[in-house]
């Protein structure tokens, strides 16, 4: 942290609050719990799940009427956490955990369940519950080959077409 040519701030968050980012060169404000984008340029929204073994935090960046969720370490359930689609419903873009095939997840033989990740096949069907426009499938299981991870885009976006399989290099304007 030392070698930062910046000035650091560190917020522990529980899950709760918000946080809003003002013009540059002002510190954020911290704990409001609805803040909206009249006070501040952007606002990032902190949710606690429980959809992973030590819980998780899924973060909403808002600006100026569009939104990006980012849902990472998610091990989503056939139908989805509620209180996640609450939370993701209506967003621009959602980043979403895709690490797994569904009959890898759910295999018998080597079931990857309890691990604290998502299938593409779930990501999907949260992305289509909370009306997202975009679904972007990150967290890519270090064991699959391009061609595996073509057929798991392809398999999500039966269940949601807008879908697109993250890449090193990927920009997305909202």
């Amino acid at each position: 942290m030392s070698r930062f040519k910046a000035e650091t701030r560190f917020y522990s968050l529980s899950g709760k609050e918000s946080v809003g980012l003002r013009g540059a060169g002002e510190w954020p404000a911290v704990r409001r719990r609805h803040l909206t984008a009249e006070l501040t340029d952007v606002v990032v929204r902190v949710h606690r799940s429980t959809a992973h073994p030590n819980g998780v935090l899924l973060y909403r960046v808002s600006h100026r009427g569009k939104s990006l969720v980012y849902a990472t370490d998610v091990e989503q359930t056939r139908a989805g956490y509620p209180d996640i689609i609450d939370f993701i419903r209506g967003a621009d873009v959602l980043i979403h955990d895709g690490q797994y095939l569904e009959k890898e997840y759910s295999s018998t033989q080597a079931s990857r369940k309890g691990w604290g990740h998502s299938a593409v096949e779930r990501a999907a069907e949260v992305a289509r519950k909370s009306e997202v426009k975009q679904l972007v499938l990150f967290h890519h299981d270090p064991t699959h080959d391009d061609t595996t991870l073509k057929r798991m885009e392809k398999l999500s976006r039966l269940r949601f077409p807008s879908t697109l399989l993250a890449y090193e290099g990927l920009e997305i304007t909202i």
